[in-house]
This record gives structure tokens, C-alpha cells and sequence, in this order.
């Protein structure tokens, strides 16, 4: 496989991100208190309870992981001459210091209200860069097929992107609260910003279909149309299941593993496409 440190540091991402997510789920993101980088004044904590053992080992994972993501765009940075690559791996480092500096104030600040979200939100952006870095990096088919479903891939997926951006902000402010606060004077801009996110997501779903239909039409990324449509199906019964009953913790991460590994998957093919008529990069 080409471009192996680039896929390596994809797989590594992805991990962090499904361990965030447990600490998320089990409520371990003040396990370790406001202490950083240790852990309750302690070097070693104490590894009989699970809290501590879940936030630590993804302090931990997540120092690792910034290293290799500085690597990896040092390696992308010297192997390719194209712009718009370099632009990503510099993005990737853009994306990495901003998730840190979330990340730092929300464990100094014990977790304030909204921080969690933006902290997955960015982590989330990241891996995205990652992905459209590594098949950035890749040689491009010239497959005039994979032309057709190139635009309502992008469309999709940009407009997923920004229903995850203003989803993420209207929890962050707490704009769905006000929806139910009938007397407050912000109840417009609760709405709005609900109707927007409504809206981005019907135009996201409509594009991401189209552009599946296309693909499996004219037979380009069949493999990976049709484990989209699997995936986007578990996602969304999992997300029903998950909102409709109270389900323990790990079924919650599941949820959450499966709506990555989903936008994961879309971002890989819409930079397939989009790389598709760019030249193969630069060795070293």
C-alpha cells in the first residue's frame, strides 16, 4: 500500500476518536481532575477504578497521536508539489493544535458545558483532513466515471459538514434549551438555527444518495457505496434506538463508532473523486 504512514496515522485517528468517545460515554472526562498532563498529582494513578484508567490512557493515545500527525504532514509536506495537498497537511496541523488547545481547556477547566462537544467536533475535522490528505497523496485514475459522481459527492458532503459544524455550535451555546423558553428573547435564533441544521441535513441526505446511486449506476466505489448504504442504515437505527430508549454506554459507543467509521467512509470517497484527475505525487 502506498502512502502506508498516512493510512497509519488515519487508523491511529480513528482510535482516538472511539476512545474519546468511551470517555465520553462512561463519564470519565473528570476522572482525572483538572491535572494535566498527570493525573490527580499523580504520575501512575490509581488503576483500580476504570474512569481513571479510560481518561488516561486517551491523555495518553492522544499526545501519541499528535507526534504522528505531525509527521505525517512533515512526510506529505516533502513528497508531493501539489498545492492543494499541502495545503491539507498544513490544515491537518491547523486542525491538531485547535483540537489540543479544546481538548487543555477542557480538562483545565473541568469540563464546562459545550467544550466536549467542540472537542469531538474538531477531532472529527481532523481525521477528515487526514483522509483527503492520504488520497491526496495517492495517484489519481482518470476514471471518467468517477467524474459523474464527483458533484453530488461534494455537495453532500459539505453540506454534512456544515449541519456538524452548527449542530455542534447549537449544543455548545445551548440553543436547543431556548426552543423550550418561550419568554426568552433568543427563542428566534434557537429556531432558526434548528431549521438550518433540519435543511443542510435533507440536502446532505439527498446528494449522498444521489451520488451512491451514481456510483453503483456507472460501477465506480461499488464495494464502498454499498457498505455507505449499511452503514448510514445502522447509523440511523442505532441513533433511533439510542435517543428513544435509555441504552447502556456501550451502546451509545457503538452509535458513535458507527456515525465515524459512516463519515469516514463518505470523505474517502468524495476525495477519491476529488483527487481522480490529479497526478501521482512526488517520491522521496
Amino acid at each position: 500500500m502506498k502512502n502506508r504512514f498516512s493510512f497509519f496515522t488515519i487508523i491511529v485517528t480513528i482510535a482516538a476518536l472511539v476512545l474519546g468517545n468511551l470517555v465520553v460515554a462512561t463519564h470519565s472526562g473528570d476522572a482525572c481532575g483538572s491535572d494535566w498532563p498527570i493525573c490527580n498529582g499523580k504520575i501512575i494513578p490509581d488503576i483500580t477504578n476504570y474512569r481513571v484508567v479510560i481518561e488516561y490512557s486517551h491523555r495518553l493515545f492522544t499526545t501519541l497521536l499528535g507526534l504522528v500527525i505531525l509527521i505525517n504532514a512533515i512526510i506529505a509536506w516533502r513528497k508531493t508539489t501539489d498545492k492543494a495537498v499541502k495545503v491539507i497537511s498544513l490544515l491537518s496541523l491547523v486542525l491538531l493544535f485547535t483540537q489540543a488547545m479544546i481538548g487543555g481547556m477542557n480538562v483545565l477547566l473541568g469540563t464546562p458545558t459545550g467544550f466536549t462537544t467542540l472537542d469531538v467536533m474538531f477531532s472529527l475535522f481532523l481525521l477528515i483532513s487526514l483522509i483527503f490528505l492520504h488520497e491526496g497523496l495517492q495517484r489519481g485514475t482518470g476514471n471518467v466515471k468517477l467524474n459523474e459522481v464527483k458533484k453530488p459527492l461534494v455537495i453532500g458532503f459539505s453540506a454534512l459538514m456544515l449541519e456538524v459544524l452548527i449542530g455542534a455550535l447549537f449544543k455548545h451555546f445551548q440553543l436547543s434549551k431556548l426552543l423550550f423558553e418561550v419568554r426568552n428573547t433568543n427563542v428566534e435564533l434557537a429556531n432558526f438555527t434548528y431549521v438550518i441544521h433540519g435543511l443542510l441535513g435533507m440536502i446532505a441526505l439527498f446528494f449522498i444518495g444521489y451520488a451512491v446511486f451514481l456510483a453503483l449506476r456507472f460501477n465506480v466505489m461499488r464495494k464502498s457505496a454499498l457498505l455507505l448504504i449499511l452503514l448510514s442504515i445502522l447509523t440511523t437505527f442505532g441513533g433511533f434506538v439510542v435517543k428513544t430508549e435509555e441504552l447502556s454506554p456501550v451502546t451509545s459507543s457503538v452509535h458513535m463508532i458507527l456515525s465515524i467509521l459512516t463519515v469516514a467512509l463518505l470523505s474517502r470517497m468524495t476525495a477519491v473523486s476529488y483527487f481522480n484527475q490529479k497526478k501521482k505525487a512526488r517520491q522521496i
